[in-house]
């Protein structure tokens, strides 16, 4: 098995020279690094990642934590990372549940992008004690080397209700997602506000979990009431698709019998008949973000700053 004195013989430099290659140590020359890659290549030899680390204290790792896989705004948000952590040189490990925070207690990442809720505060503080950043996505935490990136959910839908208002709307309903969402309460905030400042006293509440199976089962239940809003906000597009589809089995008319939208603008609402109304994020972009700053967090220690994601309002068909 080759070792890194062979590497080193072979591209006629220390030891300590190829090591610093290896570990992508910058003051390497780039002529010298690349002759000790290539020899290292020819080798087939690969340096020991748990010597190095205990050297370096560096794993290459970032840890993405999210609280489940399924639905589009996780992936489009992991892409967005991967694709700007790739260009930084470090590895991904995406990850939820149990495993998460063993990754964080173990310190096995230089850094965490955190978008679960479950992952305890007291995890993230212990975390970050370490000299490790942490960016939160769409979740408030303060403490030293804690970072937040959110959505201004609460704003933009007090925005889009009260637009509704003035078109004329007066009976509305609320399609919620799980009560512990950060996302989802802000968005309810916002949902009252409107209200309020609209000088509109009642709205119906149905708990929903954020799915398009529950999207579509609080629909059948709505079916059975005398009573339907005449519009139904939705906290996001998967649950709103799931009413959509619930109402059109009984021949209830979208927007002209009930009109409803949500939040996210992911690719299927724009192909539905009628097109969904909804509040836009480009989840992707907010990815990149946030990778490049938990980037430059690593490396840097500090940013200067970095934008926080901005919702549009996308007028379609359904209300």
């Amino acid at each position: 098995m080759p070792t890194i004195k062979d590497v080193a013989k072979k591209a006629g430099v220390s030891i300590s020279t190829a090591s610093y290659a290896l570990n992508n140590v910058p003051s390497v020359h780039p002529e010298t690094k690349q002759r000790i890659l290539d020899a290292a290549k020819e080798l087939n030899y690969y340096p020991n990642g748990i010597a190095r680390n205990l050297k370096t204290k560096k794993t290459g790792n970032v840890g993405v934590f999210v609280y489940g896989f399924s639905g589009p705004i996780f992936s489009n948000v992991l892409e967005g990372i991967r694709q700007t952590l790739q260009e930084y040189g470090f590895n991904i490990i995406v990850s939820s549940g149990k495993s998460s925070e063993n990754l964080l207690n173990e310190r096995q990442v230089d850094g965490a992008i955190i978008f679960d809720n479950n992952l305890t505060d007291e995890c993230l503080k212990n975390y970050a004690a370490h000299d490790f950043p942490i960016i939160l996505l769409d979740r408030n935490l303060e403490g030293k080397n804690i970072y937040t990136s959110v959505i201004d959910n609460e704003n933009i839908v007090y925005q889009f209700i009260m637009k509704m208002i003035q078109k004329g709307y007066k009976d509305f309903g609320f399609l919620s997602g799980p009560l512990d969402a950060f996302n989802n309460n802000r968005r309810f905030d916002g949902f009252q506000k409107a209200l309020n400042d609209g000088h509109i006293e009642k709205h119906v509440y149905y708990q929903g979990d954020f799915t398009t199976e529950s999207g579509y089962k609080i629909g059948k239940e709505i079916i059975k009431n005398k009573h339907i809003p005449r519009f139904i906000y939705c906290a996001n597009d998967e649950s709103a698709i799931g009413l959509m589809k619930a109402l059109k089995e009984v021949n209830i008319r979208i927007p002209e019998d009930v009109a409803l939208a949500g939040f996210d603008n992911i690719y299927l609402g724009e192909y539905l008949t009628p097109k969904l109304t909804t509040i836009g994020i480009d989840h992707v972009e907010w990815g990149r973000n946030v990778a490049q700053a938990i980037s430059e967090l690593i490396k840097n220690k500090t940013i200067e700053s970095f934008d926080h994601p901005d919702g549009q309002i996308i007028m379609r068909e359904s209300c």
